[in-house]
């Protein structure tokens, strides 16, 4: 669990933060790329039990999803890089000790 996230931790956006988010849409971007790329093939390798129908409803609709996916992961990359611009994360600041001089 991300010690950024201070307040109501028990909602699972903020488990993960934004940048652990990004991380899961690319897996689940890559996954459904994978399954897509597996079904086009039992259907090229099964030509006569599946219509150009069928192959092209698989196909519109993985795509639809892969590119949700992608674009998910885009968004929530750049919203954390936004947030580290405007209000960098406390937790860093507070694992280093203030270091003063002494003379």
């Amino acid at each position: 669990m991300s010690k950024c996230c201070k307040c109501a931790k028990w909602f699972p956006h903020n488990w993960l933060c934004l940048k652990g988010l990004s991380v899961v849409f690319f897996v689940f971007f890559y996954i459904t790329f994978a399954y897509w790329l597996v079904q086009m093939g039992y259907g090229i390798y099964h030509w006569s039990l599946i219509s150009w129908e069928t192959l092209i409803q698989i196909t519109v609709s993985y795509f639809v999803i892969t590119v949700f996916c992608l674009a998910m992961a885009k968004i929530l990359k750049a919203l954390h890089q936004i947030k580290q611009a405007v209000a960098p994360c406390c937790c860093k600041a507070q694992a280093e000790p203030a270091k003063t001089q002494t003379k």
